[in-house]
């Protein structure tokens, strides 16, 4: 055999075992196991204000100097994750009639009085308890009121907090406001926490 032959049968038999050594480091046990998995889900926040039948605040006719209704909104967090909530006010004044002591008492002609009325000016508003109120905060009149927000505090998932508010009409009010009318409206608002 020529030298050539016996290089060829040489290189070939060295790879011949590099290759059965290469396979046998290769051949071994394995396992393969799932690791553990999840969820992730996102949570709720929906508030509910009162139910569908109380979506009136108050209704109240013929009030004199003296009066004085109480008043609560329920307000609930019907979500999975806590918030704050917050709410407002607003008031929109009518005269109906200018009755002549009206007239009188605004020092304006007969059927010249003031347009929105003035028992926005004399009929006050006391925040008495809701969430985040300590204690109840002082009557101011409720075109003052309503510039301001309600006081805000938390409502934990499926929680529920009452807003009690006092309406007056003080005994010193005068005849500005007779047969005048406000018209309240509410809003409430849920901000997540």
């Amino acid at each position: 055999m020529d030298t050539r032959t016996r290089l060829g049968i040489g290189v070939a038999a060295v790879a011949v075992a590099v290759l059965a050594i290469g396979l046998g480091t290769y051949a071994a046990f394995t396992d393969t196991e799932d690791g553990p998995g999840g969820q992730v889900s996102s949570g709720t926040l929906d508030l509910t204000v009162g139910s569908n039948a109380d979506k009136v605040l108050f209704n109240q006719a013929n009030i004199a100097p003296g009066f004085s209704t109480t008043v609560t909104v329920d307000v609930r967090n019907a979500g999975s994750v806590p918030g704050t909530v917050t709410g407002s006010l607003t008031a929109t004044g009518s005269d109906v009639t200018c009755t002549e002591p009206e007239a009188e008492a605004e020092k304006v002609a007969a059927n010249a009085c003031a347009a929105g009325g003035n028992l926005q000016d004399e009929m006050t508003v006391q925040v008495v308890s809701g969430p985040g109120v300590g204690t109840a905060g002082a009557a101011v009149p409720l075109r003052t009121f309503v510039q301001s927000p309600l006081p805000s505090g938390p409502l934990g998932a499926g929680a529920t907090g009452t807003y009690t508010l006092t309406f007056a009409l003080p005994s010193s009010a005068d005849n500005k406001v007779q047969d005048d009318r406000i018209t309240v409206g509410s809003t409430f608002t849920l901000n997540q926490s």
